[in-house]
């Protein structure tokens, strides 16, 4: 059995990501999947982006990922956008948006936000039409050769780890987020898929959530050395694991 390490909104903290892939490699990993947003938020988006590089074997698209490597507006995005550099945004228009594979007779796919778009939300409390809808085969662009639904679908975006069986043994999970999580607990969120990859023979399986803690005073001091935009706000829910902003 194998066992793949799946990650997700790093948002240029440093320490989170660091303490998370250190715990990954305590724990063995196989191989290490980024769903994507990996910039933003934080002060460190570079950083963020090499280290990711480096040490993920697949990495998809997030939607402050694509936003940022396709928009060069002014104020925020523009901080941003100049921290990462030219070179690592032109990467970003590299990445897939969506990767599926066989893992003890399922199928699952892993993305960052919804199967047909990278910006759509969706929530574990949004209606079972909408989250029946993750598990179509994916409009956008996505590193899978097999056209067929899933049977297990991961994606992080909204910040908040859950898992559900859906009717007919579907499930539906979110990874949580490893640098920005907002579900009341400040440790950084991963999940370890474990069972026989590239097998369609049905075998036992495991998804398993991991919070690691992190230094997250640390996180703080860098971004007050930093010039990060709305830095308050980012301060606030890295001490708190609550979204500063509107939510559903």
């Amino acid at each position: 059995m194998e066992k793949i390490a799946i990650i997700s909104d790093i948002h240029g903290n440093l320490p989170a990501i660091e303490a998370v892939l250190k715990d990954i490699r305590m724990r063995s990993a196989n191989k290490i999947v980024c769903l994507g947003d990996i910039v933003g938020k934080g002060p460190n988006s570079a950083e963020a982006i090499d280290i990711c590089k480096r040490e993920c074997d697949i990495i998809v698209l997030g939607n402050w990922d694509k936003y940022l490597a396709y928009n060069n507006n002014h104020g925020i995005i523009e901080w941003h956008r100049k921290q990462i550099g030219k070179e690592r945004l032109e990467y970003f228009k590299s990445l897939p948006e969506a990767v599926g594979f066989y893992l003890s007779g399922r199928y699952v796919r892993l993305f960052h936000a919804h199967p047909h778009d990278v910006f759509k939300r969706v929530w574990q409390s949004s209606s079972i039409e909408e989250r029946k809808e993750m598990f179509e085969v994916p409009k956008i662009n996505s590193k899978d050769s097999h056209k067929c639904k899933s049977d297990i679908v991961g994606y992080g975006d909204i910040h908040g780890s859950f898992i559900e069986t859906l009717s007919g043994g579907k499930i539906l999970f979110n990874v949580g987020s490893v640098g920005n999580p907002c579900d009341h607990i400040t440790l950084a969120s991963y999940v370890i898929l474990e069972g026989d990859f590239d097998s369609k023979k049905i075998s036992s399986f495991s998804i398993q959530f991991q919070r690691v803690e992190y230094d997250i005073k640390l996180a703080i001091d860098q971004a007050k050395k930093s010039s990060l935009p709305m830095s308050e706000i980012y301060i606030k829910e890295l001490s708190t694991a609550v979204y500063g902003g509107k939510r559903r």
